[in-house]
Parts: structure tokens; C-alpha cells; sequence
């Protein structure tokens, strides 16, 4: 455990990419069981009166995730890298999870109007900066595309996976005062 623990931070760390991540289709399976996990306690934490939403949320963003990669890994005419690719992303993105549950943890427990919970939302903006650099990282080694578009790529797929959140769960979206109000 302790090698996939080492690899996986040095590709969190930009020294190592996804071709350096074992190709081990039952290691990917591990992975995404693992992830799923923890991202859905992660979910159910936070809103522990939806577990339907709490373990749908992390199935449709990896869902849609793995159906962009394979299909711009099959355009790109590299479906080869596609295991590991989405190996290097999963593991990783399953460590920054694990590093943001005492965050969501204590975004629960304190007080609505603590000081301390701006500081932990500016936290979760690194994180996800990373997890979006991390992306950009792993579509630029492994599409052999340059490093703005892979970064627009994330980015891309971020929305992406928001938009198809959204639709399934359109009450996640604020609602507006007019529209609460039915005008």
C-alpha cells in the first residue's frame, strides 16, 4: 500500500504522469470502489438527510469523467492509456478526498457564522485547484495535448460533470428570490 501511496503523491506533485502508473485493470476497479467510498461519506457527511444523492453524486461525476477521457483517448487514437489515465486520476483525486474530510468535517461542527469556516472554504478552493491542475496534468500526458488546453480541458470537464449534476439534482441549484416567490 504504502508504493501506491508514494506514486500517487508524486503524481499529485507533477514529478511523475500517468504512464508511470501500473497498468492493473483490478487496481483501477480497487481504486474507483475506494474512491467511491469515501467521496460518498464524504457527500453523506455533509448532508446526511440524502443518501441517495450522497452516493449518486460521485457515480455520475466519474461516469461522465471516464466517458470523456475514453472518448477523446479513442479520437486521439490512444486507447491504450486509457486504465491508466484514469488510474492516476481516481487515486489521486481519492487523496485529496481523504485530505479534505477533516475540512468537511469541521465545516459541519462549527458555528454558521465562525470566522474559521471562510478559511476552510478558501482550503477547498486550493483543493480543487489542484484536483483541476492534477486533470490538466494527466489529459496533457496522456492526449499528448499542450498544457492550456489540457487546463481548458479540466476545466471544461469540471463544468461538464456540474451541468449533468445538476440535471439529475436540479435542487442543488439556489433558487432566486422571484422565482421562489413564483413571480
Amino acid at each position: 500500500m504504502q508504493p501506491l501511496l508514494t506514486l500517487f503523491w508524486q503524481v499529485l506533485s507533477f514529478r511523475l504522469g500517468p504512464e508511470d502508473v501500473p497498468y492493473h485493470r483490478a487496481l483501477l476497479l480497487l481504486l474507483l470502489a475506494i474512491n467511491l467510498t469515501v467521496t460518498a461519506g464524504g457527500q453523506y457527511l455533509s448532508h446526511p438527510n440524502d443518501a441517495s444523492r450522497a452516493v449518486l453524486l460521485p457515480i455520475i461525476a466519474l461516469s461522465v469523467e471516464c466517458m470523456v477521457l475514453a472518448l477523446l483517448l479513442q479520437f486521439k487514437q490512444l486507447t491504450a492509456r486509457f486504465v491508466q489515465s484514469i488510474t492516476a486520476i481516481v487515486g489521486c483525486d481519492t487523496l485529496l478526498t481523504i485530505a479534505s474530510l477533516p475540512l468537511l468535517v469541521l465545516s459541519v461542527v462549527l458555528p454558521a457564522k465562525s470566522p474559521l469556516l471562510a478559511f476552510l472554504g478558501l482550503i477547498e478552493v486550493v483543493i480543487l485547484g489542484w484536483s483541476l491542475g492534477l486533470r490538466a496534468f494527466v489529459y496533457h500526458r496522456a492526449l499528448n495535448i499542450g498544457l492550456l488546453m489540457a487546463n481548458m480541458l479540466a476545466i471544461a470537464i469540471f463544468l461538464l460533470v456540474m451541468t449533468v449534476t445538476l440535471y439529475f439534482f436540479p435542487e442543488l441549484l439556489p433558487q432566486s428570490t422571484a422565482a421562489s416567490r413564483g413571480t
